[in-house]
């Protein structure tokens, strides 16, 4: 077992939604935004202060951040999302791992974090990524070791440099489609908010 290190969330936020018609993060589900819902989801999960990474229509995001998460607006977000995963990266501390996390996953619970976390913690020499998978298909949230941050300044995008080297990648096997479940459309938010509320009934019962 690996020894216990800091992981920093970077919940990415900073990417159009013209089909939506407003930012990915301001999308309600059981009365909270999709960006509430990561938020607290990786502080249940026991991590650092996430950091949110804004961009398109970021003044309005920003007024809606929640309290314990810290704020970075990336100025280049129309070049794409690793634009947004380096600015996060800037404010991650030399030495320590990293989470991405993007906002539209309102399925996601603590529970899949602390999943992929477990996994992290048991890595063995040699491997520095972990990512979630649920029936063949990878999903996030994705956690980096600090050995492997540098490499974002070679690569097109994050999946290039999970694929890069299969050997170095655990893949967690998760029990929810949640992991890849995201949204574009009003169709999109509507189907995932009657989900959303499946979900929260059968928790509280």
């Amino acid at each position: 077992m690996r020894k216990s290190l800091p992981i920093f969330p970077i919940i990415l936020a900073a990417g159009p939604a013209p089909q939506l018609g407003y930012p990915h993060a301001l999308a309600e589900f059981g009365g909270r935004t999709a960006l509430a819902i990561a938020v607290e989801n990786c502080l249940r999960a026991k991590l650092k202060a996430p950091i949110v990474v804004l961009g398109w229509q970021s003044v309005r995001v920003r007024a809606t951040v929640p309290r314990g998460a810290h704020v970075v607006t990336n100025q280049w977000w129309k070049r794409g999302m690793l634009t947004s995963i380096r600015a996060g990266r800037r404010r991650v501390p030399p030495g320590a791992s990293f989470l991405l996390y993007p906002v539209d996953l309102p399925l996601l619970t603590p529970a899949i974090l602390r999943q992929v976390v477990w996994a992290f913690s048991q890595r063995k020499t040699g491997q520095s990524i972990v990512s979630p998978v649920h029936r063949g298909r990878l999903g996030h949230p994705v956690i980096f070791a600090p050995e492997v941050r540098r490499e974002l300044d070679y690569v097109r995008t994050a999946r290039e440099l999970v694929e890069k080297d299969p050997q170095r990648v655990v893949l967690v096997e998760v029990k929810s489609p949640a992991i890849y479940t995201d949204f574009r459309t009003p169709a999109d938010v509507r189907r995932l908010q009657r989900k959303f509320a499946h979900g929260a009934s059968r928790r509280a019962r």
